[in-house]
């Protein structure tokens, strides 16, 4: 797992690492942001692969939040962002253990982490913590993404052995879910493509650009570096 994943401090500061980061993190972090303070309110939450607990901290009015993480250094962040929220779990675990009961999620979060492990046994593990009503947010990066494409490429011989995957195909997320939960709405944007750090800032007007003209087809086909989903237990 690279540095920025098992340094709190790094990733909490990651987007300062290049302009791309800084693009990509400013169109994601608010939008999710939001959605969660929305959907959270009296609500019990499950943020599996919490990290720092950047996302869980916009569940300011939730019931009970439940923050699951496979780091130690992780989770000592998320303790202390969220250390005056009255009702919060952290449980340090690989989240396939039952670590949580089952069938209490109201609202679960998996927020760049199917990319990490099997995205199978992750479904499955959603499934097993929800109920009919409950809501599943899911984001994740997008093969379809010329970055992403990219980076697939590249990695691909390193990430093979392991079984880790760089980016997914939304169909394939879709198709996971598609007969026990609907889905509600989904989202993608941050249409950036490579380019050497010290020449990303000349790339953020033609990122900008293509953001904005491809806007209206990105429910369609989805060419964000990230694509979210929000899914309801049928």
């Amino acid at each position: 797992m690279a540095e920025k994943y098992t340094d709190a401090e790094a990733y909490d500061r990651r987007g300062e690492s290049s302009v791309l980061e800084n693009y990509v993190l400013g169109l994601w972090q608010p939008f999710l942001k939001n959605k969660i303070g929305e959907l959270s309110a009296d609500k019990i939450i499950i943020d599996w692969g919490c990290g720092t607990g950047e996302y869980a901290l916009a569940a300011k009015m939730a019931k009970k939040i439940y923050c699951i993480d496979i780091s130690n250094i992780m989770l000592a962040s998320a303790r202390e962002k969220l250390k005056y929220f009255n009702k919060v779990e952290f449980i340090i675990g690989s989240g396939f253990n039952k670590e949580i009961p089952g069938g209490i999620g109201e609202l679960v979060l998996t927020i760049g982490v199917w990319e990490y492990v099997d995205p199978i046994k992750l479904f499955e593990e959603v499934k097993r913590l929800t109920k009919r009503g409950s809501l599943v947010l899911a984001v994740f990066p997008n093969i379809y993404n010329d970055l992403n494409w990219m980076r697939s490429i590249i990695k691909m011989k390193k990430t093979m052995p392991t079984g880790r995957q760089v980016a997914l195909r939304p169909g394939f997320i879709k198709n996971l879910f598609k007969h026990d939960f609907t889905l509600v709405e989904s989202a993608s944007f941050g249409n950036v493509s490579f380019a050497p750090k010290r020449m990303q800032f000349l790339a953020l007007p033609v990122w900008k650009f293509c953001d904005w003209l491809w806007a209206p087809f990105q429910k369609f086909f989805p060419l964000g570096i990230n694509v979210y989903y929000l899914f309801e237990r049928k």
